[in-house]
C-alpha cells in the first residue's frame, strides 16, 4: 500500500508522548501475576489482562492531560458521571469502561477486515515493530510492561490492530456525503459592542431588567452610537468603555444576537456597519458586519460537518454490526471484575472526599475537539456536564486510534490526524 506509512501517523496517536516526556506516566508501583488471564470474550475472541492493562494506562496518560491539569493530580477519584443505573461514576471508573469499549470495537472491525481484502503489510509490521521496541525502552513504557508481564511483541500487535482497525473504517465511511454548502457551513464574523438588558441573581438564574434599568442601558448604547457616527471605531469606544470582546463569530441560528439580527445582516456588504443601535435578544448592540461568509471559519465549519457525517455512518454500521452481540453484554458481569479491579490508575494519595465528590464548576475552553467512540456513554453527574466535555476534549480517542505513538525523541512521535 502506497501511504502506510500514512496511516502509521494517523492511526498511532500521541497518549504517552508528553506523559514520558515530562517524566510523569500511569505506571505505578503494583504488579499482577495473572496478565495472562482471560478478561472477556467478545466476538469469540479473548481479551488477556496485560492486553487491556497496556490498553488502559496508555489512555490513562491522555486523561491525565486532559483532566489532570484542571483538577489535579487526584483528579482519577472525582465523580464526574453516572452508569446507566444513575450511580456515581469516577474518572477512573469511566477510563476503564471506555478502554473496554475501544478494545472490543478493535475486535470488531480487524474482524470486518477481510470483507475489504484489507491487512497488515509487511512494511507497516516493519513500522509498528520500530514503535513497539521505543515503547518498550522507555523507562515508563518498560514499567508498564513489567507491571502485567507483557512484552513488546505485545505492545506491537496492539499497534497492528489499530491500524488494520483504522483501515477498516476508512472503508466504512469512505462513501460519506461530503458535499457542503456555503449556506450550510456559513460562520459570519462581526464586530460589536453589545450593552446587555439582563442581570443574574444570587442563585444564578437570568432575569430581565425592569423598564427604568432598559432606559438607562439604551441611554449608554445611544451616546456610544453618537460616537462610532462621528468617525471612531466600534473597537476603540468599547475599549474606552472597558469592553475586551468585541468579536464574534457564529453559525447559522447560533448568534448571540438572535434570530432578527441575523437577518439585518444578511442584506448587508462586508464591512458595513448597522446604522444606530439595534435592539437584540441580549440587550442592545452595535455591530459591524466584518464577513457575512468568514472563509476560514466556514471552511473549518465545513470539515466538522463532514467529520460528524462520517462519524455517524461510522456509528451507525458498527450498531449494526454488533447489535446481536450486545444483547449477550454486560460490562459489570461480562468482565471479570475481580481481574480487572488489579488496574489502579488513581495515586495512593488520593481522599476519600475527592472519591465522592460531584463536580460543580466549569472547566477552561481547551483547543482540541473530543472525537467520541462508538460506546454507550454514562451520563454526567449534576453540574459536570460542562466540565467533562471541555477538561476531557482530546482525551478519549476513537478505537481505532488507541495505541500510543512510540515515546522518544529520536523517533518522534506523529500526530493524530483524519
Amino acid at each position: 500500500m502506497k501511504n502506510w506509512k500514512r496511516w502509521i501517523a494517523l492511526l498511532l496517536v500521541v497518549i504517552m508522548t508528553a506523559a514520558m516526556a515530562t517524566g510523569c506516566g500511569s505506571s505505578s508501583d503494583k504488579k499482577t501475576s495473572d496478565g495472562n488471564k482471560t478478561l472477556f470474550s467478545y466476538d469469540g475472541e479473548d481479551v488477556s489482562l496485560k492486553e487491556a492493562w497496556i490498553y488502559c494506562k496508555m489512555i490513562a496518560s491522555q486523561y491525565e492531560q486532559g483532566y489532570g491539569s484542571y483538577f489535579g493530580e487526584n483528579f482519577w477519584t472525582m465523580s464526574l458521571f453516572q452508569d446507566d443505573d444513575g450511580n456515581p461514576m469516577t474518572i477512573e471508573e469511566y477510563a476503564k469502561q471506555q478502554t473496554i469499549s475501544q478494545i472490543k470495537q478493535i475486535i470488531v472491525l480487524n474482524k470486518k477486515a477481510a470483507d475489504y481484502d484489507l491487512s497488515v503489510s509487511d512494511d507497516e509490521k516493519k513500522e509498528c515493530e520500530k514503535y513497539a521496541k521505543a515503547f518498550a525502552k522507555d523507562e515508563t513504557g518498560a514499567a508498564i510492561l513489567k507491571e502485567c508481564g507483557a512484552s513488546q511483541e505485545d505492545v506491537q500487535k496492539i499497534y497492528e490492530d489499530n491500524v488494520l482497525a483504522g483501515k477498516v473504517r476508512d472503508k466504512m465511511i469512505e462513501n460519506t456525503d461530503t458535499n457542503v454548502s456555503d449556506d450550510e457551513a456559513r460562520e459570519t464574523k462581526i464586530c460589536r459592542l453589545v450593552f446587555g438588558t439582563t442581570t443574574t441573581d444570587d442563585q444564578g438564574q437570568t432575569k430581565e431588567m425592569d423598564e427604568a434599568a432598559k432606559a438607562e442601558v439604551k441611554a449608554k448604547a445611544d451616546a456610544a452610537w453618537q460616537e462610532v457616527a462621528a468617525g471612531k471605531s466600534i473597537e476603540e469606544v468599547a475599549e474606552a468603555q472597558e469592553f475586551t470582546d468585541t468579536d464574534e463569530t457564529f453559525a447559522v441560528g447560533e448568534s448571540e444576537e438572535g434570530e432578527a439580527f441575523e437577518k439585518l445582516l444578511a442584506g448587508m456588504k462586508d464591512g458595513d456597519t448597522i446604522q444606530g443601535v439595534q435592539e437584540c435578544a441580549n440587550g442592545y448592540v452595535i455591530a459591524r458586519l466584518v464577513a457575512y461568509t468568514d472563509p476560514t471559519a466556514t471552511e473549518n465549519h465545513k470539515q466538522s460537518i463532514i467529520e460528524e457525517r462520517r462519524q455517524q455512518t461510522f456509528s451507525d454500521t458498527y450498531a449494526e454490526w454488533t447489535k446481536d452481540l450486545e444483547k449477550d453484554w454486560d460490562y459489570k458481569t461480562s468482565v471479570d471484575q475481580e481481574l480487572w479491579a488489579q488496574v489502579v490508575l488513581h495515586s495512593e494519595e488520593s481522599t476519600q472526599d475527592q472519591a465522592t465528590e460531584t463536580v460543580e464548576t466549569t472547566a477552561p475552553e481547551t483547543a482540541s475537539t473530543e472525537a467520541a467512540a462508538q460506546t454507550t456513554e454514562p451520563a454526567v453527574g449534576a453540574g459536570g456536564q460542562e466540565a467533562a466535555t471541555q477538561a476531557a476534549a482530546g482525551t478519549e480517542a476513537t478505537a481505532t486510534t488507541a495505541a500510543p505513538a512510540a515515546p522518544t525523541e529520536s523517533q518522534p512521535a506523529p500526530q493524530q490526524g483524519q
